[in-house]
């Protein structure tokens, strides 16, 4: 997969290494995410795509994208510490 924005893929910002942090906490809906933030963490693989019960009242017991971290998300939270 290219970039959202051009072809160079610059380091992981701090606020999508914030966002990986969160994700190893549990699982985050993709909708509550910049959608550039998720393109970056699944491009790199950091992050895989499960379906999980929606948080959400307009999915009605549905499910819906969530993230979740790989070890080579936490293989690249540990570099960065």
């Amino acid at each position: 997969m290219k970039p959202l924005n051009g072809t160079k893929t610059h380091p992981l910002s701090e606020h999508a290494k914030d966002r990986l942090r969160e994700i190893e906490q549990a699982p985050v809906p993709t909708l509550a995410l910049n959608p550039g933030v998720v393109d970056r963490l699944l491009r790199e693989s950091l992050v895989e795509i499960v379906q999980l019960p929606s948080p959400y009242k307009k999915h009605k017991g549905g499910t819906c994208a969530h993230l979740r971290i790989t070890d080579a998300g936490r293989q690249a939270l540990k570099q960065s510490a």
